[in-house]
């Protein structure tokens, strides 16, 4: 087609959850490059897709909600298009907000530009793909968009304007530029920091960091031994080797012909499996049921899955460095020394990590400024608590913030213990107060702490405070919900405990492990 034949109509269409790109797409609309061609911003679901063809200019500005998923107003239209038929001679140019957190980075807009495409429409710019940091792109693609359409077809042909997302298969190298330990008692608590300049990764307080660690290499030394073949190490360089799912380990139990491994698998024996598998590794499941004639090389290479990434709640705000609050892995298991794979690689000397970022919305600060917050956190579930705070103080929010925490002893283990100390002595928590179980003669955890400030907590509650808890399921999951339920009983309405209604309001944040 020609891209040079006279504009009739510009269309400046906008799909939009937050608001975000209904702002871009008004901004569009009144840009002076454009006034020459009356564009009319509406959003999608407004647009006739059956009136789109020759002279038409559809400018598409959108988010995408959830995993790539076509927002609300955009919804009917995206149906539309996919049984449109061909679309010959329309012209158009998609700009894609997104968050790279996301496995489908702005699975939308991408969608939609495949789908134009497909229709025979003419792109007159390359696709967008812009995560956080929109604006910046947005005020270098609309000048350019201009002069595009005012008679430059190859005005835009250079501008490149796409966000990398990454996986697990498109890790960001990060170099690591501080180890600081936390703690004095072993095992150890550290904070780890990885600069992130130059990957467009952009995150929020609350989300979480995936760690892709090679595996250790004493246990690839050990398998390769295993086998009486050093190509072990090489084959088995890449692939799981620490967390054994049950399909893996029912054909290792076949291959081997174990029925005492094939007996674990029964419903009964679930707490003797887990038992089991607490602490072990492939190379004692190997050991205990199989032998290398039974389990070939080649076959276990095939039947392993790649490493899996380690997630960790990110402890900063946003900005160019990452921190994590981790504590060691070390061991001693059937007499062979046993490490994290990822925190021994993060506390290892390696310069650089590769990491990508997820969203985790369900542990982003509330939308309502005004509501309070009370956080807990026990041991290194501190992290993603001091990465909200982080994010209030850089944005300067006088919001009231309130936080528990608890650990083994004041003075060993207080992690962060100088930083929230200032934070409260300069208003940034309103308090601060904290539960060291073996500091007294009775051990006393966080949910000892929440009876013993009732009043004041049940108050927070009352005003519509938000909860965030974080750290050890095992400890948390069974004692902090009653530990709430006592002291805000006035909250049960229709049956419904405290706890339950937090959860049922969405004031309740939770991230165990």
């Amino acid at each position: 087609m020609n891209a040079a034949a006279p504009i009739q109509r510009v269309l400046v269409g906008y799909g939009s959850e937050s608001g975000n790109a209904r702002a871009l797409a008004h901004c569009l609309g009144a840009f002076p490059a454009l006034q020459a061609h009356a564009p009319q911003v509406l959003p999608f679901n407004d647009i006739d897709v059956g009136s789109l063809g020759p002279g038409d200019v559809l400018l598409a500005l959108s988010s995408s909600f959830g995993d790539g998923e076509p927002p609300a107003n955009a919804e009917r239209f995206a149906e539309a298009l996919r049984q449109a038929p061909a679309l010959t001679g329309l012209r158009y140019a998609v700009f894609g907000l997104g968050d790279t957190g996301y496995p489908r980075f702005c699975g939308f807009t991408k969608a939609l530009d495949t789908l134009l495409v497909e229709r025979h429409a003419h792109p007159i710019m390359h696709r967008v793909d812009a995560d956080a940091s929109y604006e910046q792109f947005f005020q270098r693609w609309m000048p350019v968009l201009g002069e595009v359409l005012n008679g430059q077809p190859d005005a835009g042909r250079d501008l490149h304007l796409q966000v990398t997302a990454y996986g697990e298969d498109n890790a960001f190298n990060a170099p690591v530029i501080a180890r600081q330990r936390l703690s004095s008692s072993t095992p150890a608590a550290w904070h780890v920091e990885l600069d992130l300049r130059g990957s467009g990764i952009a995150y929020r307080a609350g989300d979480t960091l995936h760690v892709i660690a090679p595996n250790d290499p004493a246990l690839l030394a050990a398998l390769a031994e295993w086998y009486a073949d050093p190509q072990a190490i090489e084959l088995l360089r890449h692939k799981e080797l620490r967390q054994l799912g049950k399909t893996l380990l029912r054909e290792l139990a076949r291959l081997g012909g174990s029925d005492v491994l094939k007996g674990l698998f029964k419903i009964s024996q679930r707490p003797a499996l887990d038992a089991y598998l607490h602490g072990s590794d492939l190379l004692d499941v190997l050991d205990d049921h199989a032998t290398p004639d039974s389990v070939p090389l080649a076959r276990l290479v095939d039947l392993l899955s790649p490493c899996l990434p380690r997630a960790y709640s990110i402890a900063s705000a946003a900005g160019d460095t990452v921190a994590l609050c981790i504590r060691e892995v070390a061991y001693v298991h059937r007499g062979r020394d046993r490490r994290g794979t990822a925190t021994a690689h993060l506390l290892s000397d390696a310069n650089t990590v590769r990491v990508y970022c997820r969203s985790n919305p369900g542990f982003h600060l509330p939308a309502d400024a005004a509501a309070p917050l009370l956080l807990i956190g026990t041991g290194t579930g501190i992290a993603p608590l001091m990465g909200l705070v982080r994010e209030l103080q850089a944005s300067g929010s006088q919001r009231e913030v309130h936080l528990l925490f608890g650990e083994k002893h004041r003075e060993h283990d207080f992690l962060y213990g100088q930083t929230l100390q200032a934070w409260q002595a300069s208003g940034q928590l309103a308090s601060l107060r904290t539960a060291f179980s073996r500091d007294g003669a009775a051990k006393y955890y966080v949910q000892h702490a929440v009876a013993d400030h009732a009043d004041a907590y049940a108050d927070l509650l009352a005003r519509g405070a938000h909860l965030y808890l974080c750290g050890s399921r095992q400890h948390l999951d069974t004692a902090i919900p009653p530990a709430i339920n006592a002291i805000a009983a006035d909250m049960d309405v229709d049956a419904l405990p405290a706890w339950a209604r937090l959860r049922a309001e969405g004031r309740l944040h939770c991230e165990l492990y």
